[in-house]
């Protein structure tokens, strides 16, 4: 856990370095606000991929399938996140970290892993509000 805990955290970094270089004007060629989301949206497909080995242990029919569309529809609102309006983007990206953690929980609580993954999401509860706090900060900031 202490390596996965340490890359979790490290996966902040592109975060702060983007919102910095997002209120530098004109020190990139590339959109700066641009690269702030475009990351934002690529860690949200990253965990929504976490889904697909998630589920109800008790109904593995249609554990796989659910928990693959589910991580799909996250993957493309976080591709449509590229093509809007960048203050719409900050919001739709904010919901969807804490829909999809909110998920997890209920995904945990209907396994009965609550202890067993309290840590995993004790780690992603406090990844959550951070990012969630980049994406105000953003929003405040732009």
């Amino acid at each position: 856990m202490k390596t996965t805990k340490i890359l979790a955290f490290m996966g902040l970094i592109p975060f702060i370095v983007s919102l910095t270089i997002s209120i530098q004007s004109g020190l990139w060629q590339l959109e700066s606000k641009q690269i702030f989301i475009t990351y934002s949206a690529i860690i949200l497909s990253f965990v929504a991929g976490t889904l697909w080995e998630k589920g109800d242990k008790h109904n593995k029919h249609n554990k796989h399938n659910k928990q693959k569309i589910i991580s799909n529809l996250f993957s493309l609102i976080a591709f449509i996140s590229l093509l809007i309006n960048h203050y719409l983007a900050l919001a739709i990206l904010a919901i969807s970290y804490i829909t999809i953690f909110l998920y997890e929980v209920r995904l945990a609580s209907l396994n009965n892993q609550e202890n067993a993954r309290s840590v995993y999401l004790k780690m992603r509860l406090q990844l959550t509000v951070i990012v969630i706090s980049f994406q105000l900060t953003a929003f405040i900031l732009w």
